[in-house]
């Protein structure tokens, strides 16, 4: 069963109970709650680029602080790349349908190509991330 995500102030209002830490942990930005869509994995920082489908989106995890990164590849080596997180409070996005990532915390919508926001309370866009096809292998560039 899913929980869902606490706004900060109702967070405030729990007390620090096993419980009250539980329901914490499931908004944080290593909650790989990503709907029907497992990220792919990228353990020693990059993954093959015949990982990513042609003409559509993909959350990839490289690990670190801010693993998760929205790759839009379109033909060949053509890619853009965004956070997978919801600029409106930091949770990680899960990917429910191709052309759309949804914030399990607040339900901000984003559109997966663009990395526009569709439904808000996100007010802003995904910001890109830089990420480098270097002899079939994609990997984020820091």
């Amino acid at each position: 069963m899913e929980r869902p995500c606490l706004s900060r102030r109702h967070a405030l209002l729990i007390p620090a109970t096993a419980a009250g830490l539980g329901g914490l942990a499931a908004c944080g930005p290593e909650d790989e709650g990503f709907g029907t869509a497992e990220p792919l994995r990228a353990d020693d920082g990059e993954i093959p680029l015949e990982e990513i489908p042609e003409n559509a989106s993909t959350l990839v995890n490289f690990g670190g602080q801010q693993p998760f990164v929205l790759i839009v590849r379109g033909t060949g080596d053509d890619l853009v790349a965004y956070s997978g997180y919801c600029t409106h409070n930091g949770c990680a996005l899960r990917q429910e349908e191709e052309a759309e990532l949804d914030c399990p915390c607040h339900g901000s919508r984003f559109d997966a190509e663009t990395g526009e926001v569709l439904r808000g309370p996100a007010t802003r866009q995904l910001p890109d991330v830089e990420v480098a096809g270097v002899y079939g292998t994609v990997r984020r560039v820091r």
